[in-house]
């Protein structure tokens, strides 16, 4: 029964159900008598998933039936399913440690030949982290197609990047992206228009930088009202100065928030390489379609992940002057 649930998970993912086919992993089924005709679907699964899949509406349950209802069994008909919990898996245990990655978007050219925004953009998960096996299965896929005889380019993907990968993967990748379970995963985009920046703000781009991500972190905690222990990861920055002004800005919005509300909480800044996160990955993603709405005023991809935005903080909005053109 495991191979059956191989197939249906692949079925799922086809039809962009990647969510529900990741809930399925480790499953496995069997069949209980209705009548002499009749069966009844019994699916195990793990004790993660359980509640979900307990509660899937008809249309859901009747698409498992249907492709249940195509795979070899003993009966006229599988008329209904039910879940159980599978007590073979290890589970995992439980934790609320909040994980937030952060990626940026935009340049420090504060003139109308840089871009119109400066973005800090942050991913907040906890575990288990979902669709990350759907994710690396898929740049396998892409590494494979070099096989193809038909095929003359090869693809060496070592991890995703928005801005670089093409029309074709980008779209493949949102369609996984967008499969997440809506209260698995929260997005604050921190926004600033750069022509709306007193020039005084911008003359040290380094405290502009420093301050801005300071007061971002500061709000996405308050925002949040975190009163548990985090973690924080960022792309591993190539200039080792970099990454300490960076953790020092961190540092410094997290002291001040965890001071004002007097928590006891604790927490843990890394730099780890992109190509070894699918976080880092997936906020890179989520923050490159947030800065194409903003940016280009394009939002076809926007569209796509818009349901996981806790807030897109516009923080220039009110000023009205502009001290350039862009």
């Amino acid at each position: 029964m495991q191979k059956d649930i191989k197939i249906i998970q692949h079925i799922l993912k086809q039809s962009n159900e990647f969510n529900l086919a990741i809930k399925l992993e480790n499953a496995y089924f069997e069949y209980l008598d209705i009548d002499s005709n009749y069966g009844k679907a019994i699916v195990y699964v793990h004790p993660s998933y359980f509640l979900e899949l307990d509660r899937l509406d008809s249309v859901e349950c009747n698409k498992l039936i249907k492709i249940i209802n195509a795979l070899p069994h003993n009966f006229y008909e599988i008329s209904s399913i039910g879940f159980r919990i599978n007590t073979d898996i290890a589970t995992q245990e439980i934790t609320d440690t909040t994980y937030i990655f952060v990626d940026e978007a935009g340049d420090m050219d504060f003139s109308n030949k840089g871009s119109k925004h400066y973005l800090f953009n942050f991913l907040v998960k906890k575990r288990p982290f979902q669709l990350h096996e759907y994710i690396s299965n898929y740049r396998y896929e892409l590494l494979e197609k070099n096989l193809d005889p038909l095929l003359n380019s090869r693809i060496n993907i070592e991890y995703f990047h928005a801005n670089n990968d093409n029309k074709y993967i980008k779209s493949e990748l949102f369609d996984i992206i967008s499969t997440f379970d809506e209260d698995s995963i929260k997005v604050y985009s921190y926004i600033l228009e750069k022509e709306k920046v007193h020039p005084d703000k911008r003359e040290l781009k380094e405290d502009f930088y420093i301050n801005n991500l300071i007061f971002s972190i500061e709000k996405l905690l308050k925002k949040l009202d975190i009163h548990s222990n985090f973690i924080i990861i960022t792309d591993n920055l190539p200039v080792s100065n970099n990454r300490k002004r960076q953790e020092k800005a961190l540092k410094t919005g997290i002291a001040k928030y965890i001071k004002e509300n007097k928590l006891n909480l604790r927490y843990d800044i890394f730099h780890h390489c992109s190509a070894s996160s699918s976080n880092l990955q997936i906020i890179d993603y989520i923050g490159w379609a947030i800065n194409k709405k903003y940016e280009y005023s394009d939002d076809s991809y926007y569209q796509k992940i818009k349901k996981y935005i806790l807030d897109e903080d516009v923080v220039t909005k009110n000023r009205g002057k502009k001290y350039y053109e862009k």
